[in-house]
């Protein structure tokens, strides 16, 4: 069944004789009272500490001071058992209700008290199955707790058809004019006050006999002591924000609550947050009539400020209140109230000398509940206000802090790939950090975190380069002054020089016709492309400066590019190397490279350019395919022929001519100085200067020789060449047969001849 209640209203003072004079004249208080009275110690210290309401005035005593003159069911409230009261009266069973005869006993016992209470309307109160039903304005259908001064009952109002709640006072005090006017003034203080958290008065009345009542809106929900445990640290602290909210309007109307608690706070099922029994309210300054009540230990003593246990009449002010939120506040971060004792009287006693159960709890939120329970009410916040925004900041600040943990995870966490950019991270990370102190101005180690990543992150920037970047950071951070920042002003300058020097230095090969490259040896990067090789490779504008020579994809061959870079390393320049490039569209291009580092301001600057020689090498491997086929057909008519590399300075021999020369295969073709050697003493001289006449000139000749045969033969032979040339008309290569003439053998003329 749903847990419809209502949290009553908690114990006046019950009605007793005058003060005595004993308890007026007393130069210590009510607490000292107690402590040096045997009988009155004995009597609290046997009762059990708990969270109950309690209320100890001076005219509890009896009349030399020495003895009680109350029982003690009317100083504690019985609020504990409101839930199970209402889960006996849900079946509208008669429990609990007032008999009809206890109805009768108010008439005689209120008789002719009715016409001097004000102007109270008259209602009719009958019990289930009692009365007219025309006649009954509220039927009793349940009874739901009991206090010091009155009972609680569940009741049906006819008028507007709504269930309520119903405060009537206890028999014993019903007929009393003191009881009745303080029954009336805590009726009169929750009328008063209209706020959406605090619980709403209907109606105050009078039955046909003249007997007091009250109707109050019934909740259906639970205290929120019987949640505090289940909720959210979230949850609980929005709840006692709306409580403090609801303290705050009091207040502004003069009113001091004295006993806050979650015990005294409902929460519907629909979300409201409503604080309820009043009773012990007094006004600031207390008026004549209340003089009485703040000169009393009144409220729970595991949450009483130490004004309220003590009695301290005079000390009772608004940061009373304030006292019993910061003592929630506490309760909410560690689990229980702030004061403890084995019995009722050590846990008063503790509330009066402000014993805090120590705890474990740090923290800004732990802070703002210490100094609201502060012993000195003058050293608490000023007023609910404050606390409020002491909370609300708190909670600011707790944003701000999370966004530091979620910054320092953003550099902290692994990377996902190997190229991952650390700018994007610790510009996120700046971002949160700058946020976070947007939030909290104040907030040490959003600044100290914030200044420790700037400096890594220029850091970070210098090692790549960005000299910008770096100077702006180290700005950013205060530390334009610093060794590294000086540092890093120095490398801009050199660059901003170097750059300007490589500008004029790049003018020479803008309009080159060969394909043209500046490189920063540092970082390879582009300083400057002309339009030759955007030309050659298919680029646009400035599009490759800026990159990296590495990522542009252009060499065909890894390897290849390594072997440049090692030789330009090691002799500083490289000339006439070849080498294969792709074309934006993925053709090859055959280049001619030639590089040179050169050093401009300190900074070393590759210059290197680019030939396309696509054309020769298409007409090269033409005639090698000529070549190749010629010397195919020349070995299938058995001619034999040769070939001169001018380059490498290499004679290749086909089969033929080897065999003519009289070598065996194994030994191959012989070099340039062995074939001299192996021509007649006397024809050696004919023969180079023929070959350096092909060679300088590029003219062919046709010449007979004696050329060694096997041992000390020599044949005539008639040995041809042809030579063969370059674009720029330089002879690269001479080629041709050997023919064996008629006169076959001569005799081996001596080395003297």
């Amino acid at each position: 069944m749903p847990s419809t209640t209502y949290v009553p209203v908690v114990a006046m003072f019950p009605e007793s004789p005058p003060p005595s004079p004993a308890a007026v004249a007393a130069p210590i208080g009510l607490l000292d009272s107690i402590n040096n009275n045997p009988q009155l110690r004995q009597r609290l210290g046997g009762m059990p500490s708990d969270e109950k309401t309690i209320t100890l005035s001076p005219d509890m005593l009896d009349q030399d001071g020495t003895g009680l003159n109350w029982p003690a069911e009317s100083m504690i409230s019985t609020k504990g058992s409101l839930l199970e009261t209402m889960e006996l009266c849900a079946d509208h069973s008669p429990v609990g209700l007032p008999s009809g005869g206890e109805l009768a006993d108010r008439s005689t016992a209120s008789d002719g008290l009715f016409t001097n209470v004000g102007f109270v309307p008259r209602r009719v109160i009958a019990n289930v199955g009692k009365g007219s039903g025309t006649d009954v304005d509220y039927r009793i259908v349940g009874r739901l707790g009991a206090g010091g001064t009155g009972v609680v009952f569940q009741a049906h109002q006819r008028a507007v058809d709504r269930e309520v709640a119903v405060k009537m006072l206890r028999q014993e005090l019903a007929g009393k004019q003191q009881s009745r006017e303080r029954f009336l003034a805590e009726a009169r203080v929750i009328g008063g006050l209209d706020h959406p958290n605090v619980i709403a008065l209907h109606e105050v009345y009078a039955d046909q006999n003249g007997a007091l009542f009250y109707s109050m809106k019934r909740i259906d929900g639970t205290s929120w002591d019987k949640q505090i445990g289940e909720l959210t640290f979230d949850q609980n602290i929005e709840t006692l924000m709306r409580i403090a909210d609801a303290i705050r309007y009091a207040h502004s109307r003069g009113l001091v609550h004295r006993d806050i608690k979650p015990e005294n706070v409902m929460l519907g099922r629909f979300g409201e947050v409503l604080l309820a029994d009043w009773g012990l309210a007094i006004h600031y300054p207390p008026t004549a009539d209340e003089s009485q009540m703040s000169a009393s230990i009144g409220g729970t003593p595991a949450y009483m400020a130490p004004e309220l246990a003590s009695a301290a009449s005079g000390d009772i002010t608004f940061r009373t209140d304030v006292y019993l939120l910061g003592a929630i506040l506490y309760q909410i971060q560690t689990g229980h109230p702030p004061h403890r004792g084995e019995t009722l009287l050590q846990c008063i006693e503790a509330a009066a000398n402000n014993v805090i159960v120590q705890t474990e709890q740090e923290g800004e939120l732990m802070d703002i509940a210490m100094k609201a329970m502060a012993s000195n009410p003058a050293e608490r916040f000023e007023d609910v206000d404050a606390f409020i925004a002491a909370i609300k900041d708190q909670r600011t600040h707790d944003q701000s802090v999370r966004l530091v943990r979620r910054a320092i995870r953003q550099v902290t966490q692994p990377a996902p790939t190997d190229n991952a950019d650390p700018y994007k991270n610790y510009g996120i990370a700046d971002a949160l950090l700058g946020e976070a102190i947007e939030m909290w101005p104040e907030n040490p180690k959003a600044h100290e975190i914030r200044k420790r990543l700037q400096l890594e992150f220029a850091r970070i920037a210098t090692e790549r380069g960005d000299y910008d970047l770096a100077t702006n950071i180290y700005e950013a951070a205060g530390e334009l002054e610093s060794d590294e920042a000086v540092m890093v002003q120095f490398h801009r300058m050199r660059r901003d020089a170097s750059q300007q020097q490589v500008s004029r230095y790049s003018a020479l090969f803008t309009f080159s016709p060969d394909a043209g490259l500046l490189v920063q040896m540092s970082t390879e990067k582009i300083v400057e492309a002309n339009r030759a090789f955007a030309k050659l490779f298919g680029y646009t504008g400035d599009q490759v400066v800026g990159e990296r020579i590495g990522e542009l994809n252009l060499w065909v061959c890894p390897q290849r590019r390594q072997l440049m870079v090692d030789r330009i390393k090691l002799n500083g320049r490289i000339d006439d190397f070849e080498a294969q490039f792709r074309h934006t569209d993925g053709h090859v291009i055959d280049v001619l490279i030639g590089a040179q580092v050169v050093e401009v301001q300190s900074e070393k600057m590759l210059v290197s350019t680019m030939r396309d020689i696509s054309l020769r090498k298409k007409a090269e491997n033409d005639l090698k395919q000529s070549r190749s086929r010629l010397r195919d057909l020349q070995r299938m008519a058995g001619l034999a022929t040769w070939s001169y590399d001018v380059r490498s300075g290499e004679l290749s021999w086909n089969t033929e001519a080897i065999e003519l020369a009289g070598r065996d295969r194994e030994q191959g073709a012989p070099t340039r100085e062995e074939y001299i050697e192996m021509i007649h003493p006397e024809d050696r001289d004919r023969l180079k200067n023929a070959i350096n006449l092909a060679l300088e000139s590029g003219a062919a000749y046709e010449i007979s020789v004696r050329q060694q045969s096997r041992g000390s033969e020599y044949r005539y032979v008639l040995v041809r060449g042809q030579p063969i040339f370059d674009e720029a008309g330089k002879t690269i290569e001479i080629y041709g047969v050997v023919l064996e003439r008629a006169q076959r053998t001569v005799e081996r003329t001596s080395d003297r001849d």
